[in-house]
């Protein structure tokens, strides 16, 4: 059963007093101790056994793992994935540079028939790990958190991945 916009709200809020500690003045060190015991290294092992994975993380504005995911086969798009530190939160979308703008209708949330086989086992791989894929409408939801640059309230993009705001919100 898919959670409420309410509901989700609170739950995000609740992962990130954990890492935070004070929403209106957040302490961002916990990233530091994620990055050197990265949660999601025997995930990223899975993704390497069909897929090229390569990391674009920036060890200084954000709060999450970002990767790179590309077919083998490279005759194929590939993903762009965020793996948060603050809560078993992940956000995939299509694309296969970290420097191109994303729009909207980009975001993976579930897998059709149409769709290449890799996603499905990428969608399969993040379930199994016990991560949730959001959506457009939750990653732009409004929550009450302070960011580094000041700004309050800001999106759930910025609280749970990036202080860089939902990906289509700016330009490159």
């Amino acid at each position: 059963m898919a959670l409420g916009r309410e509901d989700r709200s609170e739950e995000f809020l609740e992962h990130a007093r954990r890492a935070y500690g004070d929403l209106r003045n957040p302490y961002y060190g916990f990233f530091a101790d994620a990055q050197e015991n990265n949660p999601w290294k025997s995930l990223l092992r899975g993704f390497g056994d069909f897929l090229d994975v390569e990391e674009w993380t920036d060890r200084t504005d954000d709060v999450s793992f970002s990767y790179v995911l590309s077919p083998h086969r490279r005759s194929r798009s590939g993903w762009l994935l965020w793996l948060s530190a603050v809560g078993p939160y992940a956000f995939l979308a299509y694309g296969n540079d970290p420097d191109t703008p994303l729009a909207r209708g980009d975001v993976v949330t579930d897998f059709g028939e149409d769709r290449p086989a890799e996603e499905k086992r990428i969608i399969e791989l993040l379930r199994d790990a016990g991560l949730t894929l959001l959506s457009a409408e939750e990653i732009e939801m409004t929550v009450d958190f302070h960011s580094p640059d000041g700004r309050f309230p800001v999106s759930a993009f910025v609280m749970l991945f990036s202080e860089s705001d939902v990906p289509w919100w700016h330009e490159g």
